[in-house]
């Protein structure tokens, strides 16, 4: 093997210990247990200090230069990508919140062609009693079923 291949393999295998150093002692292999927008933003995790990368053998201090230089640049790359998600998400949930509302709209608008102003205040009124709990519960069989629910004029 070369010189410069066996940089590049120690290259490697330095990166690749850098990111196993960052996953810590005694963390199980795979993805780290973070919350919705990944792990907390620290001083340079997982990115080892000049002082470490002095003690790695057979490495220039150009070369831990360039580790650093990378793993810095990976942790910034990730970084992005997380707050590119999250504004993402954010607009997502508000063109979800957007077209729940004209959803809402459009049958309001729906219910009232239907029962006539009278019959939807009715309806909005029994609505309200309800609230936002759980439906009241129902009554024994054979029992009278009168729920209060509104009488449209002209219907049963």
């Amino acid at each position: 093997m070369t010189k410069k291949t066996l940089s590049a393999l120690a290259l490697a295998v330095l990166v690749a210990t850098g990111a196993a150093w960052a996953a810590g002692p005694g963390c199980p292999p795979g993805p780290m247990p973070h919350g919705p927008d990944g792990p907390h933003p620290g001083p340079g995790p997982g990115i080892p200090s000049a002082e470490m990368l002095a003690t790695a053998d057979d490495l220039s201090a150009t070369q831990q230069a360039d580790i650093r230089k990378i793993l810095r640049e990976r942790r910034d790359a990730e970084d992005a990508l997380r707050s590119r998600l999250r504004g993402e998400r954010e607009a997502i949930d508000q063109r979800e919140r957007t077209e729940r509302e004209r959803i809402e709209d459009q049958s309001a608008q729906k219910l009232r062609a239907a029962l006539g102003e009278d019959g939807y205040r009715a309806y909005a009124r029994w609505m309200s009693q309800r609230g936002p709990g759980p439906l009241p519960p129902r009554p024994a069989p054979g029992a009278r079923d009168d729920r209060g629910a509104p009488r449209v004029e002209g219907k049963p």
